[in-house]
């Protein structure tokens, strides 16, 4: 994924709300400050909820590390990377009047925010926004949520000749370097019912993680029982 700025639009603003006794808001705080220093934020303005209670209920806040970025909000451990993805989002949005013209972008709000249905529905006027929901599962930035709104999506249209399509570029996950973005690969392609995939799945089967090998079997006993 690329980080480079559009120097056309202003960066955008970021909040965050933390705890003293946050376990990791230490280093959420310390990935902003950085982007701070490298322009990719044009301010950040930082809550601790121990000083301002209050300020849990103004943003509807359950818990913390909570960071918002532009529209976009995150809770909990985030990357540096994950950080920035939704920064270059928020500024692209910047130069469209708050329009994202990027569906991946939108994509990741909705699925993010729970609004898994709208994600559903817009896919199944139009399969081709597929490709967005492909590259956020093959983005190391993505975030938990987001994923886990993945997973409903894919079983939406489980078996699905749409699924039989994309097991080539699920293949190519498959064998990625991150073992989430593999797991979920070799899950997924349990969810084709198309035998196609089970050459993927039989090179899984020696994967260096253990819990990434157990999906490997599950996926093939379900590929084996189509």
């Amino acid at each position: 994924m690329s980080n480079q700025k559009n120097t056309s639009a202003k960066s955008p603003k970021a909040t965050m709300l933390l705890s003293s006794h946050c376990a990791f808001c230490p280093t959420v705080l310390d990935s902003l400050s950085k982007m701070i220093k490298s322009g990719e934020l044009s301010s950040l303005q930082v809550i601790n909820l121990e000083q301002n209670p209050d300020a849990m209920q103004q943003y509807n806040v359950r818990s913390v590390p909570w960071v918002r970025i532009g529209k976009h909000e995150l809770t909990g451990s985030q990357t540096l990377e994950a950080l920035q993805q939704r920064a270059k989002w928020a500024m692209d949005e910047s130069t469209q009047d708050g329009k994202s013209e990027n569906l991946v972008a939108d994509f990741d709000f909705q699925l993010s925010e729970g609004q898994v249905n709208k994600v559903i529905s817009a896919l199944q006027e139009d399969k081709s926004g597929f490709s967005a929901i492909m590259e956020l599962l093959g983005d190391t930035g993505t975030v938990l949520s987001t994923r886990i709104g993945i997973g409903v999506v894919f079983e939406e249209f489980a078996g699905s000749d749409l699924l039989k399509t994309l097991i080539p570029e699920l293949g190519k996950f498959s064998q990625h370097e991150d073992s989430r973005i593999r797991a979920d690969a070799f899950h997924y392609l349990g969810m084709t019912a198309d035998k196609s995939a089970i050459p993927f799945l039989e090179a899984g089967k020696n994967d260096s993680d253990d819990e990434v090998k157990e999906i490997v079997t599950d996926s093939l006993e379900e590929l084996n029982d189509a």
